[in-house]
């Protein structure tokens, strides 16, 4: 499952936490905090400035997850 967001408008961290509420069919409160994987205000400093070719990526949750440069978020099961 993945979506594109504007990172000006949305801070990675919010997209990352909205998506993965979507994948898990829960509220974005009921997501276990970004903090637990990686650190949320770092991710919301380094995904604006990175060029549109580049990626990070992390799991949480028992998911994948792939941020890009261009706004796109991805999230994928894992097997945990």
């Amino acid at each position: 499952m993945s979506k594109t967001f504007d990172w000006s408008e949305t801070p990675p961290s919010v997209a990352v936490v909205r998506l993965l509420s979507v994948a898990t069919n829960s509220d974005p409160t009921a997501v276990e905090p970004l903090a637990e994987a990686i650190d949320p205000d770092a991710l919301d400093r380094l995904l604006p400035s990175m060029d549109a070719d580049s990626h990070l990526e992390f799991t949480h949750s028992c998911f994948a997850v792939s941020l890009y440069g261009d706004g796109r978020v991805a999230v994928e099961p894992e097997d945990c």
